[in-house]
C-alpha cells in the first residue's frame, strides 16, 4: 500500500556486473566488498592445472604460426616424448586401427599411470594414442574497491585418451572422463555439482580440419565416472601437399555456467598436433589416417633378439662411429675412410632433428630411382669386403645401414644435401630378411610416409617381446602397385535428423536421429545448431552427446532452431539432414519463502540456496533512517535470458533495475516508522514474470507513543478451538520509548487484554517493538508467557483495535497457527490489518 504522506529516498545499486576475462588472475584477498562499491564478478575455466614446471616446455601459440610440422618436432624435443615400436612384438597381419567404443586395456592404464601423462600437455603414447591425467579448474571471483576475493571454485581431476586411425578415415576420436571433483567453499557454493560444464574439442592450423562447434553440456557431476567422446575430421581434398598431408592443432575448449546462470570465461587447453594423410602405399584399406605428430618416431631392434641380433649389432656399430668395439678391439665399419664416418638415424632420447633422421623412399616394384642407386652402391661395395666381414659361403647376405629404402642410403646424397656415409656388413640370411620384414611392418604401423616423416633407429639390449615368428606384412599393404588399384564403389551414407521437436528453454529435448551406410562402414556423426532469426543474440545449444544420433539437446533461450545431423564415412562427402526445434519461454520463478540458513565466517561465499526473498527476513526490524538491503533469488532455465526487477517499497516509491546472476538486489532507506510489505517482480526478456514479497518493521523511538483503554465485542471465531464463543473484550495499553532509547524494545508500558467468559487473559511480559506512524496507526509486538502477540490500533474516527495471539512454539511471528484473532483473515501489514471498531473507550497516538 502506498503511503500518501511520504515519498521515500531510493538508493539503487547494481551489483554483480559480470565481466569476462581471458586469463586466470591471481586472487588478492582484501576486505569484503561493501554494497556501495558495485562489486564485479568474473571467472575463468582452465585446463592448465597447477603444473608450473611444464611451462618452460610449453610451445607458445606464436611459435605455432608457420610450419606446423616443425612445431610438432619442436614440441617432441621439448617434452622428450617418443613413439617407440618394436615391429616384431606384434603380428604382421592386423586390421586397420580405428578408435574403440571407449578407452580400456593395459596400454591405456600404462599411459594414464605414467609420469608423462600428468602434465598440461599429456603424453603421446604412440603415433595412434595420446593420454592425459590432469586437472580442469573453474574459479569465480568478486572484485571491488577493497580487493579481489575468490568466491567459488571447482577442481576436477580428469582422464583423457585420444585415438588416431588408419582405416581410411582422416580423423581422431578424443575421450574425456571426470575422475573426481572438489568444490570450494562447499558443494552449495556458486559452483556446484549441479552447475553446467560444456566441452568440445576444437582445432585450427592448416585448412580442412572439421571440428564440431556444438558443445557437449552436462552437470559437472554427470561428467564424473563416464567417458564422453568427441570427433575431429580432416578434409584431404584441400591439401596441396604430397599424400594430401595436413597438420592440425587440436585442443579442449570448455566453459562453466554456475548455478546462478553466470558464465565463466571460456578456457582452452594446450594444443597438440595431428598429422593426417591420404597415402596410397599402405593399401586400399588404409588410404586415410591421422596420427599424433608431437613425438619422436623410432624403430627398435634388440641385440638380444635371435631373429635380428646380427643386424642389430651391425647398426649399433655403424651408429657408434668413429669406431665401435669388436672382439675387444676398436673397429670401423666398411667402407672405411681416413676420417670419422658420419652416419645418420641414431636415436637420442629427447631429441628430434629431422636433418639427422632417416626418411623413407619408395621401394616398391616400381621404386624411387634413389632406391635402385642405393642397392647398386651396396652391391658393388659388398663385392670388395674381406671374407671375415662378409662371406656368402656361410649363407650371409650383405646388410646395409642406412637402409636402402631411405633417402640417406648408400648412394646418398647429391648437392645441396649432406653427403652421408654408410656401412655394410655380412649378416645371416634369416636375420637380414627378418629385419627387412620388421622394417616394412614398422613403416606401416607407425605410418611413415615417403620423404615427409623423419624417423630414427634405437638399438636396445632388452630381450624381445612377442612371438618367435618373423612374419611379412600382407602383400596388399606392402607398397602395392597403384596403391592397390581402384577402390571398389562406395555409396554415400545417409543421415536422418528425425522429426521436428519442441520443448522449453533450458530443458533437455530428446532427438531421435539416425544414420546408416550401405557398406556398413563406421560413420562419424556430428550435430550442429543454427539459431532462427527471432532468437536473441548470445543463445546457444548443447547436446548430451554431439557425436550420437540419438541424444538430447538443450538451449539457453526460447525460439526456433535448426538442428543438423551430419554423417561422414571414409570415402564420400558428408551427408546431412535437418529438423526444427521449437522452444517456449519459461518464466523466472521467485518461488516460496526460503528457509533461513545460518551463516558462518567459514562459509563466506555460499549463495542463497533456494529461490525467494533472502534479505530482509520476514518481520525483520529496522530503525528508521537505516539502509535496508533487499535480495531476492529467482530461478531461470533460460541462461541467455535477461531480467528486469521492480521492487515496490510500499512507501510510495519503487525501484527498477537489472537482475543479475538470478538475483534481484537493491537497497532502500525508510525514513518513517511503519510495517512495509516489500514486493519484487522479476520479468524476463520474453515477458515471463513472478512476484514475491516480505513484511518488515521500521520503528522510530522519537516518533511518539500510544495510550488506550476500552472494550469491544469479541466476535465468534476469534478464539481458536471454540468458534461460536463471543464475549466482551477489555483492552488497555501504554507502550512508550524513553528519551534517548535506541530500541527496538520500548522500556515503558504494558499491554493487557481480557475477554470476559473466555479463557483469554493476556498481560505482556515483554515488549519487542513499537510503531507509531505519521497517520496515527499503532502496532506493538510482544510476549505474554508462552504466547506471542501483535496489537494493531488506529487512532481514527471511529477508533479501531485488533489483537493477534499465537503460541511462541509456532514461530517468532504469526502465520497460520493462532490462539486468538478478532479479525480473522485480514493481513498482518499495519495498513492491511483492518482493526475492529471499538464499542467504548479511546485510542490515542501521541506524536
Amino acid at each position: 500500500m502506498r503511503m500518501l504522506w511520504r515519498t521515500g529516498r531510493l538508493t539503487l545499486l547494481r551489483l554483480l556486473v559480470p565481466i569476462l576475462v581471458a586469463a586466470l588472475c591471481t586472487p588478492v584477498f582484501g576486505g569484503a566488498a561493501q554494497a556501495r562499491e558495485a562489486p564485479r564478478d568474473f571467472g575463468v575455466v582452465s585446463y592448465t592445472g597447477i603444473d608450473e614446471a611444464g611451462k618452460a616446455a610449453a610451445p607458445r601459440l606464436a611459435e605455432r604460426s608457420g610450419d606446423l610440422g616443425e612445431a610438432a618436432r619442436r614440441t617432441a624435443r621439448q617434452l622428450g616424448q617418443t613413439s617407440s615400436l618394436d615391429p616384431l612384438a606384434t603380428k604382421a597381419a592386423t586390421d586397420p586401427r580405428r578408435p574403440p567404443g571407449e578407452p580400456g586395456g593395459t596400454e591405456v592404464d600404462d599411459c594414464l599411470n605414467s609420469e608423462g601423462a600428468h602434465n598440461r600437455f599429456g603424453r603421446v603414447y604412440n603415433r595412434f594414442m595420446w593420454c592425459q591425467r590432469y586437472q580442469l579448474e573453474a574459479k569465480k571471483f568478486t572484485t571491488g574497491q577493497t580487493g579481489t576475493r575468490l568466491t567459488a571454485s571447482m577442481t576436477m581431476e580428469f582422464s583423457a585418451v585420444a585415438y588416431g586411425r588408419d582405416d581410411g578415415k582422416r580423423g581422431i576420436t578424443v575421450f574425456f572422463r571426470g575422475d573426481d571433483a572438489d568444490y570450494w567453499p562447499t558443494t552449495k557454493g556458486y559452483i556446484r555439482p549441479e552447475s553446467m560444464l560444456y566441452q568440445r574439442v576444437g582445432c585450427f592450423g592448416e585448412s580442412g580440419c572439421g571440428e564440431d562447434f556444438s558443445h557437449t553440456g552436462m552437470q559437472i557431476k554427470d561428467w564424473i565416472g563416464r567417458w564422453t567422446s568427441f570427433e575431429l575430421t580432416s578434409d584431404g581434398s584441400v591439401s596441396s601437399m604430397p599424400d594430401k598431408v595436413s597438420r592440425h592443432l587440436w585442443f579442449f575448449h570448455g566453459y562453466v555456467i554456475d548455478s546462478w546462470n553466470f558464465r565463466l570465461a571460456d578456457g582452452q587447453s594446450d594444443q597438440r598436433t595431428i598429422r593426417c594423410d591420404s597415402a596410397t602405399n599402405f593399401g586400399l584399406k588404409r588410404r586415410g589416417a591421422c596420427v599424433f605428430d608431437d613425438v619422436i618416431p623410432h624403430l627398435q631392434y634388440s641385440v638380444n633378439d635371435d631373429r635380428v641380433d646380427e643386424v642389430a649389432k651391425h647398426i649399433r656399430c655403424a651408429q657408434a662411429e668413429p669406431w665401435c668395439e669388436r672382439d675387444g678391439a676398436p673397429f670401423q665399419t666398411y667402407p672405411r675412410k681416413e676420417a670419422a664416418k658420419l652416419i645418420p638415424g641414431k636415436f637420442h632420447p629427447g631429441e628430434r632433428n629431422d636433418d639427422l633422421a632417416l626418411h623413407r623412399i619408395n621401394a616398391s616394384k616400381t621404386p624411387d630411382p634413389r632406391y635402385t642407386k642405393n642397392r647398386n652402391v651396396v652391391r658393388s661395395t659388398c663385392a670388395t669386403l674381406p671374407t671375415d666381414i662378409y662371406d656368402t659361403s656361410k649363407g650371409q647376405q650383405c646388410d646395409e645401414y642406412p637402409f636402402a629404402s631411405t633417402a640417406e642410403g648408400a648412394a646418398c646424397c647429391e648437392a645441396p644435401k649432406f653427403d652421408w656415409d654408410f656401412s655394410v656388413m655380412g649378416a645371416f640370411k634369416d636375420d637380414n630378411e627378418c629385419a627387412g620384414r620388421a622394417l616394412k611392418k614398422y613403416y606401416r604401423d607407425d605410418r611413415i610416409l615417403y620423404e615427409q616423416d623423419g624417423f630414427f633407429v634405437h638399438i636396445k639390449d632388452d630381450p624381445p617381446a612377442g612371438s618367435d615368428s618373423c612374419e611379412a606384412i600382407p602383400p596388399e599393404e606392402d607398397e602395392p602397385e597403384d596403391g592397390g588399384g581402384t577402390p571398389p564403389a562406395n555409396l554415400a551414407p545417409t543421415a536422418n535428423a528425425g522429426p521436428d521437436v519442441s520443448g522449453d528453454e533450458g530443458a533437455a529435448v530428446t532427438l531421435r536421429g539416425s544414420a546408416s551406410d550401405p557398406e556398413n562402414d563406421p560413420l562419424t556423426l556430428t550435430w550442429s545448431v543454427t539459431p532462427g532469426p527471432g532468437v536473441d543474440p548470445g543463445a546457444f545449444c548443447s547436446f548430451s552427446s554431439s557425436s550420437s544420433a540419438a541424444t538430447t539437446v538443450s538451449c539457453t533461450d526460447d525460439g526456433t532452431f535448426t538442428l543438423t545431423l551430419t554423417a561422414r564415412d571414409a570415402v564420400n562427402g558428408p551427408a546431412s539432414d535437418s529438423a526444427t526445434l521449437t522452444l517456449g519461454n519459461v518464466a523466472p520463478g521467485l518461488g516460496p519463502l526460503p528457509v533461513a540458513r545460518a551463516s558462518t565466517a567459514d562459509d563466506p561465499a555460499t549463495p542463497p540456496d533456494t529461490p525467494g526473498v533472502h534479505e530482509p527476513r520476514p518481520w525483520q526490524v529496522f530503525r528508521a533512517g537505516t539502509e535496508v538491503t533487499h535480495v531476492a533469488a529467482y530461478t531461470e532455465p533460460g541462461a541467455n535470458d535477461t531480467h528486469t526487477c521492480v521492487t515496490d517499497w510500499d512507501d510510495g516509491t519503487s525501484s527498477t533495475y537489472a537482475g543479475d546472476e538470478l538475483t534481484c538486489r537493491a537497497t532502500h532507506t525508510f525514513t518513517h516508522p511503519g510495517m512495509y510489505t516489500i514486493k519484487t517482480k522479476v520479468t524476463d526478456d520474453d515477458t515471463g514474470s513472478d512476484t514475491a514479497d516480505v513484511l518488515i518493521i521500521v520503528y522510530d523511538p522519537d516518533a511518539g507513543f500510544a495510550t488506550a483503554g476500552g472494550h469491544l465485542t469479541s466476535p465468534a471465531g476469534a478464539l481458536t478451538g471454540d468458534p461460536s464463543a463471543t464475549g466482551r473484550g477489555h483492552f488497555q495499553f501504554n507502550p512508550k520509548y524513553h528519551p534517548h532509547d535506541e530500541g527496538p524494545a520500548p522500556r515503558n508500558g504494558k499491554v493487557s487484554y481480557e475477554v470476559k467468559g473466555l479463557p483469554l487473559d493476556l498481560t505482556s511480559s515483554t515488549l519487542e517493538w513499537l510503531v507509531v506512524t505519521p497517520d496515527d496507526k499503532i502496532a506493538v509486538k510482544g510476549v505474554s508467557g508462552d504466547q506471542g502477540f501483535v496489537l494493531y490500533a488506529y487512532d481514527s474516527n471511529p477508533d479501531r483495535f485488533r489483537l493477534v495471539v499465537w503460541p511462541t512454539s509456532a514461530g517468532d511471528y504469526p502465520t497460520t497457527t493462532l490462539t486468538y484473532d478478532n479479525v480473522r483473515g485480514a493481513g498482518y501489514d499495519l495498513d492491511m490489518a483492518q482493526p475492529q471498531t471499538i464499542d467504548h473507550g479511546s485510542i490515542q497516538a501521541h506524536r
